[in-house]
């Protein structure tokens, strides 16, 4: 079990908000997108609308700005996100598996001592060497694998 309660050990955050410049940039390229293709090329309106339906869970999305977070304190990992949330004491977790994905995302699953394991969600996953480095300072055991499929 690794020790913890370390009062020195500050917790580690990750926040993630829907509203960010990127979301913002994708949107407004697609409006684009189909704006030139309806004005300079005259396409009809069902294909118009056709290309536009993409936009609007995006722009639910942008509208609603659900908030994803994760922290990983002295004692638990929690996170909390539109479609999952969890809390889990450190003390449970055998390893935390980190697989880098063909498309170079990262997918992090934690392991229990139990043998149930909790896939952490992408849009709560940090940059994996600050998460790297926020679980060895916990002397939480880290397993990786590079590019499966699944």
């Amino acid at each position: 079990m690794p020790e913890t309660g370390d009062p020195n050990l500050r917790a580690f955050r990750f926040r993630r908000d829907a509203r960010s410049t990127g979301t913002i940039l994708v949107i407004s390229a697609w409006a684009l997108a189909v704006g030139v293709i309806a004005f300079m090329f005259g396409a009809r309106g069902w294909i118009v609308v056709l290309l536009t339906l993409p936009l609007l869970p995006a722009l639910w999305e942008l509208w609603r700005n659900p908030v994803a977070w994760l922290e990983l304190s002295e004692d638990r990992l929690r996170w909390q996100s539109v479609r999952s949330s969890a809390d889990i004491a450190l003390g449970e977790i055998d390893h935390i598996l980190l697989v880098t994905r063909w498309d170079f995302s990262i997918r992090a699953t934690v392991h229990t001592r139990i043998g149930t394991h909790h896939r952490i969600p992408a849009e709560v996953t940090p940059k994996l060497s600050a998460f790297e480095n926020a679980l060895a300072a916990r002397r939480i055991a880290m397993k990786r694998q590079h590019f499966t499929v699944l």
